[in-house]
């Protein structure tokens, strides 16, 4: 089963810079909502295609439980490389959950940006899936997120600063 999440994804409000949902930038705010999934029986053959296809550097790895897809395991480029290719193993027959990375390393969505920093640090992980309190896939964070998000709040600092400048210059 290949299931691609594409849901709506949370928007930045540009007059207060929080998120329209209220607080500041979440997991789930700066990550993406656009998670490629394949199921844990997935021949390596298969998932390589799909990564392909969706130009995507990593799959979510799930399994079939009480009729729900749950996330159990990662699979990246550099998984199918290091684990796959250089191990001689055979793609047209070995299942992804052999080479998936698990247990999950997971995130909640509402997890905040040093919260973030601290997993992807102390786990050396690149990604983190988004997981809700129910269990459900809801998205996907990496730290090229997080960069984006930091120089995106750096650039509106260093606006406001010009900005502040400029006003002070009209009181003299």
């Amino acid at each position: 089963m290949i299931l691609v999440n594409w849901q709506g994804a949370g928007t930045v409000d540009p007059a207060c810079g929080t998120s329209q949902r209220g607080g500041a930038m979440r997991a789930i705010d700066i990550g993406s909502r656009r998670v490629i999934q394949a199921d844990a029986s997935m021949t390596v053959t298969e998932a390589a295609g799909i990564m392909r296809r969706h130009q995507a550097g990593c799959l979510v790895v799930t399994r079939e439980e009480r009729g729900r897809a749950l996330p159990v395991g990662i699979v990246t480029d550099r998984d199918l490389v290091m684990r796959g290719i250089a191990a001689h193993i055979d793609p047209a027959t070995t299942a992804l959950e052999y080479m998936m990375s698990a247990p999950l390393l997971r995130c909640h969505p509402e997890a905040s940006i040093d919260e973030i920093v601290e997993t992807l640090q102390q786990h050396g992980v690149r990604r983190l899936p988004l997981v809700d309190a129910a269990g459900t896939l809801v998205g996907i964070v990496s730290t090229d997120d997080v960069l984006v998000a930091l120089a995106a709040l750096s650039d509106r600092i260093n606006q406001t600063l010009n900005v502040q400048s400029t006003l002070d210059r009209a009181y003299l």
